[in-house]
């Protein structure tokens, strides 16, 4: 086990092959997903979707019940390790992995009925049966998850993403084989009963796989300590927080923009989010890679110039999806549209400038997580919708314009980026992108083509083409530098 951290040219050597995985995660989940909502669409019918939909939305609430218990493993064990005190790693994966069972357990016991309500006001009669019996599955599913979180906290700990990556796409393949068996028979509740397979599967892989590794001499991992669980409990009442205002801040935006603008702008922002936020997920993903080695370079007071290594290269690498997207963006718009909508054009541009702005600042982001700053991280999750109540209340005095009414929550975004910049002011090169050229010429980018009169796909495809050649051709020297010299 000492050797897992004994030499940190190996964890660098490792850093590509994390990466890899995660991004292949999040496109196996993105297709799993897509192929079964596409199936209980084409066999069980769209009003069956909506019943679906309302049980994936009840469950993702249901995600609180976590109480982010499982997240400062990611934090906390890499110190341990580093400094050999397996002890302490021990004894905080055991207290969690009870916490889960006297907290995690009775408190999604307890949200059932909160959402058997919820159903009661919109469902009735069949409908009402298929979410019954689906959530209660997903219920159980969810509990496992929790108790799965721990596990996979401690290969990202141990910077085996690709471990715990592999583990979960062989989980997603498996929910879509059985969900493809089962929904002929058992509609929702069978797909429903595919994601438990789905829990169970990863979690006793995760457990077999840890034991093999010999991380730790317990075999169950089970125990509580007093003073452990005051630390998991401060750490997971900052993570609960800024899950709760995660989720708090879509409905927010969404209201204001159906209250200003009117359900076609709310579908715009809708549209247009989904189009933009994909290369964002990809890219923030795989960046939570840098989480323990925040840890180990704090640790060894090497963390300004490993920083400023991976802020150029994310920076770069963030403006180059942000292109990619303008280019791609038309080609959405026919696929969900059918025709060439300029207004939802120039709503993705104009989102696209806050989703870079975040993605950018994603390493900022990770990095508070590696260096205990979490309370920074709560008021920057709170930012974003008071920025966005305030902006929308102005706007409500003086006049809203659909664009002006999409553009809040992208300035919310890039206020926060910016915000979340300034926090780590301490570390050399954290605020430097703001007025770096490479941001300087995609805002400029943006900003002229959102006023330019387009109203072709070829026109528009062709404009952020030329500009995205441009960008790597006054940039090439930089480009090249980073390619050679790619951090972990």
């Amino acid at each position: 086990m000492e050797k897992l951290f004994h030499k940190p040219g190996k964890i660098l050597q490792r850093i590509s092959k994390n990466t890899f995985w995660i991004i292949l995660l999040n496109i196996v989940i993105a297709f799993s997903q897509l192929i079964i909502l596409s199936f209980i669409n084409k066999k069980l019918g769209k009003e069956i979707l909506g019943v679906w939909s309302l049980v994936m939305a009840a469950t993702t609430i249901g995600q609180i019940s976590a109480f982010g218990f499982s997240n400062g493993l990611v934090r906390y064990l890499p110190e341990y390790f580093i400094k050999k005190e397996f002890e302490k790693a021990e004894k905080m994966v055991a207290t969690i992995n009870v916490a889960n069972f006297l907290f995690s357990l009775p408190f999604i016991f307890l949200l059932y009925f909160p959402m058997m309500l919820y159903a009661n006001h919109l469902l009735k009669g069949e409908q009402l049966i298929m979410f019954h019996s689906a959530i209660i599955w997903n219920l159980v599913a969810l509990f496992i998850n929790n108790l799965f979180s721990a596990y996979s906290f401690i290969f990202d700990a141990l910077q085996k993403y690709y471990i715990r990556s592999i583990i979960q796409i062989a989980g997603w393949i498996l929910f879509v084989i059985i969900s493809f068996c089962l929904m002929p028979t058992m509609q929702l509740t069978g797909v429903a009963i595919a994601n438990v397979f789905q829990a169970v599967l990863q979690l006793v892989v995760a457990i077999v796989i840890i034991r093999q590794m010999k991380v730790f001499k317990r075999k169950r991992l089970l125990g509580f300590d007093k003073q452990v669980f005051k630390l998991i409990f401060s750490v997971g009442t900052k993570y609960q927080s800024i899950s709760v205002l995660v989720i708090f801040f879509d409905p927010v935006i969404k209201f204001f923009i159906t209250k200003t603008i009117g359900l076609s702008g709310t579908a715009n922002y809708e549209l247009a989010n989904k189009i933009v936020s994909q290369g964002r997920n990809l890219l923030v993903n795989s960046n939570q890679v840098i989480i323990p080695k925040v840890v180990a370079h704090t640790t060894s007071n090497t963390l300004d110039p490993y920083f400023e290594k991976i802020i150029d290269r994310n920076l770069y690498l963030s403006i180059i999806i942000g292109l990619a997207t303008l280019i791609l963006s038309p080609v959405a718009i026919l696929f969900f549209s059918g025709h060439f909508d300029r207004v939802l054009f120039q709503s993705i541009i104009i989102i696209n400038i806050g989703v870079v702005s975040n993605m950018i600042t994603s390493i900022h982001y990770f990095t508070c997580m590696g260096i205990d700053k979490l309370n920074n991280l709560v008021i920057l999750h709170f930012l974003y919708p008071l920025i966005a109540i305030i902006c929308s209340f102005i706007l409500l005095k003086i006049g809203v314009h659909s664009l002006t009414a999409i553009a809040i929550p992208s300035f919310s975004i890039l206020v926060g980026s910016i915000y979340n910049s300034i926090v780590l002011s301490e570390i050399r090169g954290a605020c430097k992108w703001i007025w770096s050229n490479a941001f300087i010429y995609f805002i400029a980018v943006s900003l002229i083509v959102l006023f330019i009169p387009t109203y072709s796909f070829i026109y528009s495809i062709g404009l952020f083409f030329t500009f995205t050649i441009v960008f790597v051709f006054l940039f090439r020297a930089k480009l090249m530098s980073l390619l050679k010299n790619t951090p972990a």
